[in-house]
């Protein structure tokens, strides 16, 4: 199997955790031609977009659709829970996750230089933002992980969007932006040490500061 994608990725970094979680082995890869943009990589991914998996003859984008891939291809290890409404839950919270934050948030990527910064483009982002992750509070659980006792697909999509959330609000002045909400707070930290989820944020991390290092 091979994945298409900078480390840095919050979707990425989904597909990553799910692989690790079951102990898969995969070969990871930036796009080729330099750019997701690339005709090299276009007729991989017409999409244009991070992550891409190749396995055998199967080639899916979207990470969602990678992970559930993932786990009907490989049950060892199950990342969905048995119960029919925690499964829809765990769906329930990584849909969440990708429209109500990472849309809005990912928005804010043009304004972090406050020298060329739109500020009512800015305010739109950090509103859109802090609402999702109040959207988001609402359906958490209180335990270690979003759902249930055990690492599911919402532990693999949930904690890179944090890593963001703290990351690109830092930009604008919240440098703690989950602090009003407790769950999510709590659930942040434990997964920062989980033995799975930890490593992909570590190396999320260290990409991420290399990305930006390269473009000062």
């Amino acid at each position: 199997m091979k994945i298409y994608g900078p480390s840095y990725s919050p979707f990425t970094a989904r597909v990553r955790t799910a692989l690790h979680h079951k102990g898969i082995a995969y070969e990871q890869e930036l796009p080729p031609g330099g750019s997701t943009r690339s005709e090299e990589y276009l007729r991989i991914n017409p999409i244009g977009k991070v992550p891409t998996m190749v396995d055998g003859g199967v080639t899916l984008p979207e990470s969602e659709v990678i992970c559930e891939y993932i786990e009907e291809k490989y049950p060892q290890k199950p990342l969905l829970p048995a119960d029919l409404s925690a499964r829809g839950k765990v769906r329930l919270i990584n849909r969440v996750g990708d429209i109500y934050i990472v849309v809005p948030m990912f928005s804010l990527f043009p304004q972090i230089n406050p020298k060329t910064r739109d500020q009512a483009l800015s305010d739109t982002g950090l509103a859109g933002t802090r609402n999702g992750l109040a959207i988001l509070e609402g359906f958490m659980e209180s335990g270690e992980h979003a759902v249930g006792d055990g690492l599911t697909l919402a532990d693999c999509g949930v904690p890179p969007i944090l890593f963001f959330a703290h990351y690109i609000l830092s930009f604008f002045g919240d440098s703690e932006p989950l602090t009003k909400h407790p769950k999510l707070d709590a659930y942040w930290w434990n997964m920062s040490k989980h033995q799975v989820v930890g490593p992909i944020l570590d190396d999320m991390d260290t990409t991420f500061k290399a990305m930006l290092a390269a473009r000062a």
